[in-house]
């Protein structure tokens, strides 16, 4: 058929068998929160479940801050990916995703950088994607000490799937569990005589009301039925490919190790960090509408110097990832955009953004001070869990280092390091047995 011609194909009408019916779920448990809380919730059992559609809503409300004629501070509302530094995937009481992603954040931050473009983020204005590319809410506060976003998380780059319809009753329930992340990811800023520290200090943020809103299918062909059936009485397993993501921070000693253990490692993402990410830190006035993020996400290198002295490379077992090195800030940028686009002219990213009186500009300089973003991958198709094609690098079940060499403490302070995989959740149709390969 696919050799006709367009207007030559005929019985081509069809309609489709398949609906689906939007639903909000309530956690399990609070509701509410402030740093460190957990929030869970048990997806719709016995359904089918649009992965694509899932979508928390909230209030966050920043508080503590200082409101007077001369002296008062503010303070941006962060891209809702940032609220929480920790999500985990739950397959029938085992986790799939999430267990080694403490900064998810960090990780989070590293591929937006690296990959969407300004359409992108003001597409998602409730996720305060626009904080990427401009400084808005930063104006007078006229009367009030905190302030509240009607918020919108619905960007998850973990258990991605290319097949996005999960089925509960056939692969066991799935849960999710969010941790709300520390104030380390706010950007105060004082104004007139106030003390940046002590704005940083007075600070403070929360959550209520979450809830999830999901798609789940509820018509749907009889033929999926009879298939599936068939399929079941076939003994070989049935496997359900989906992304992971295994993240660590450590101090730059110029040799930092990861261990790579998994059925297809994708990519390693690495940024280096010039402040100590769990730490906080709030503005003076004179800085801010500069390019600088909130520590945990200042990508940067000590100086302009080190972004031409990197000597950055990977090192997998015994094989080395490129095999030269790159030395010049440019090379990893152009590595990154390569990784993510292969070239295409098409691509857009965010890796030359930075703010200046609150208009998006674009300068080198902005990459060593902000985006030291550097993205390795090892297999020249897509990732394992968009393709359920395992072209990248495999273990084959051995603990494996990833050595990342660069130019040390006298880069930059601070290494972050993700691991991008594929895995799998494996239904064994003989003994209904359900188990994660990772």
């Amino acid at each position: 058929m696919d050799a006709i011609p367009e207007g030559l194909r005929y019985s081509s009408i069809s309609s489709s068998q398949a609906r689906v019916v939007r639903q909000k779920l309530q956690p399990i448990g609070i509701n509410q929160g402030s740093a460190g809380t957990v929030v869970r919730f048990l997806l719709p059992q016995k359904s089918i479940i649009d992965m694509r559609s899932l979508a928390f809503h909230y209030d966050y409300t920043i508080s503590g801050l200082t409101d007077a004629d001369a002296n008062y501070s503010n303070c941006h509302f962060p891209p809702t990916y940032q609220h929480w530094n920790n999500i985990k995937v739950i397959v029938s009481g085992s986790t799939a995703a999430g267990a080694q992603a403490n900064h998810l954040d960090m990780a989070h931050h590293l591929l937006a950088k690296s990959s969407v473009g300004e359409d992108y983020c003001f597409s998602r204005l409730n996720n305060a994607y626009d904080n990427l590319i401009r400084a808005p809410e930063m104006g007078r506060l006229n009367g009030a000490t905190e302030k509240t976003l009607h918020a919108t998380f619905d960007d998850l780059v973990l258990f991605r799937s290319k097949s996005f319809c999960y089925d509960s009753s056939l692969l066991g329930n799935l849960e999710l569990e969010l941790t709300f992340n520390s104030k380390n990811i706010l950007k105060p800023a004082a104004y007139g005589n106030l003390n940046a520290a002590n704005v940083f200090a007075a600070v403070n943020h929360a959550f209520s009301n979450i809830t999830l809103s999901v798609d789940t299918v509820v018509s749907i062909s009889p033929l999926y039925v009879s298939l599936l059936a068939e399929r079941l009485q076939v003994s070989q397993p049935i496997r359900y490919g989906f992304s992971e993501i295994r993240t660590t921070v450590a101090s730059n000693t110029g040799s930092n190790r990861i261990t790579l253990q998994g059925e297809c490692i994708d990519a390693v993402a690495v940024a280096f960090l010039n402040q100590d990410p769990n730490s906080g830190a709030g503005l003076s006035s004179a800085d801010l509408l500069t390019t600088a993020n909130a520590p945990r996400y200042r990508f940067s290198l000590a100086s302009k110097a080190a972004s031409e002295a990197m000597g950055f490379q990977l090192t997998v077992g015994s094989e080395v990832f490129g095999r030269q090195a790159c030395n010049r800030i440019g090379e990893l940028l152009d590595q990154t955009v390569n990784a993510m686009y292969g070239n295409d002219a098409r691509s857009v990213n965010l890796l030359y953004a930075g703010m200046a009186a609150g208009v998006a500009t674009y300068d080198l300089d902005n990459a060593w001070k902000n985006n030291t973003i550097a993205v390795t991958k090892f297999a020249v198709g897509q990732e394992g869990w968009a393709s359920n094609i395992y072209a990248g690098l495999q273990t084959s079940g051995i603990q494996t280092d990833c050595v990342v060499s660069s130019a040390g403490s006298t880069m930059a302070s601070h290494v972050f390091i993700a691991v991008l995989q594929s895995s799998q959740v494996v239904f064994d149709p003989q003994t209904s047995a359900i188990s994660i390969q990772a």
